[in-house]
């Protein structure tokens, strides 16, 4: 997977279903699709993550609604 450029994809962490929607540098911005609030992640504990399988890309994401 390429770190450098999630803009667009979805991820579950933390029990968060996310959107990542823009770069910041040393951190990405995101979307957490249940609450609408927006949360930063640092982008090496973000890189770590996925390697541990904290992480996850998914294509679905579950917006409350279900």
């Amino acid at each position: 997977m390429n770190i450098e450029n999630l803009i667009g994809k979805m991820f579950v962490i933390s029990g968060m279903d996310i959107k990542i929607i823009a770069d910041e540098g040393g951190r990405w911005k995101a979307l957490n699709i249940t609450t609408k609030e927006t949360v930063y992640f640092n982008k090496e504990f973000f890189q770590k993550a996925i390697k541990l399988g904290k992480a996850e890309e998914t294509t679905e994401v579950d917006d409350g609604n279900n």
